[in-house]
């Protein structure tokens, strides 16, 4: 979200924040200043967008709103530009888990750590445990948070489907229904090279190629949860105002629901 803000609020001529921003009727926004520099510049004087190049008959309208968005975006850039990045603020957080067997599907092969598994072809786990996902080749953490600040990291390799984030304790695993923040999961998924939040609303991400390893920041105290991509310490997504009410637990699933 920072980072659209601040793309949102930049000039795609100067590249700095917009000054007085207009739009033409393609719908591109520029700087006033920017835009009449480009017109100048042309022997015929004929108003082309920079972008598209198409021709604009109609007169550069003011874009007030996003003059508005560009004085807040300056104002809180310091913040936006920070929420970006894996700090090593975060990283003072970090935890060291491992995985629950108690709540592993039966499909799941954990490995002696407890640190990591796969999916394999044939049940392992003949007595269901009652806090399992039947439905789900899925795991929980072994730790269970109900307060301050926590991070760990998640290594996905090169799989092309995974789901990962935390879970609620109040949300009954037996029933099969949407993994979404309405029923305590905050998470994401990949799913044919694209990210899915899984909020309750229809957002996709692109998934870097580089992606190889996932950090994940949760704030129980502030209401939120940051996922990063660890080797360019990005900021991929993040879920804010989560229920504080139950408590929270790393959530690992091998294969999309």
């Amino acid at each position: 979200m920072a980072k659209n803000l601040l793309a949102a609020a930049t000039c795609p001529i100067c590249l700095d924040y917009f000054s007085r921003p207009v739009s033409l009727s393609c719908g591109h926004v520029f700087c006033f200043d920017c835009l009449r520099h480009w017109v100048s510049g042309r022997e015929d004087f004929v108003l082309v967008c920079p972008t598209c190049r198409s021709v604009s008959e109609k007169v550069p309208m003011e874009e007030w709103l996003i003059g508005k968005l560009t004085l807040l975006t300056r104002q809180h850039s310091g913040l936006l530009e920070q929420s970006l990045l894996l700090s090593e603020e975060v990283l003072r957080f970090q935890e060291d888990d491992v995985l629950d067997t108690a709540t592993a599907h039966s499909l799941l092969e954990l490995s002696s750590d407890q640190r990591s598994g796969e999916c394999g072809k044939t049940s392992n786990n003949l007595l269901e445990d009652p806090s399992g996902f039947p439905h789900l080749v899925c795991v929980l953490g072994n730790t269970c948070f109900t307060s301050g600040r926590h991070y760990w990291e998640v290594e996905v390799g090169e799989a092309k489907e995974w789901t990962l984030g935390v879970w609620q304790g109040s949300v009954d695993t037996k029933r099969k229904g949407d993994l979404t923040s309405d029923h305590g999961f905050w998470i994401i998924c990949v799913e044919g090279g694209l990210i899915h939040p899984c909020t309750n609303t229809e957002i996709i991400v692109p998934a870097s190629p580089s992606l190889h390893r996932v950090g994940v920041f949760l704030d129980v105290d502030l209401g939120e949860i940051k996922f990063f991509d660890v080797g360019n310490k990005a900021l991929i997504y993040m879920h804010r105002f989560l229920s504080t009410l139950e408590p929270f637990h790393p959530f690992f699933c091998f294969v999309p629901f």
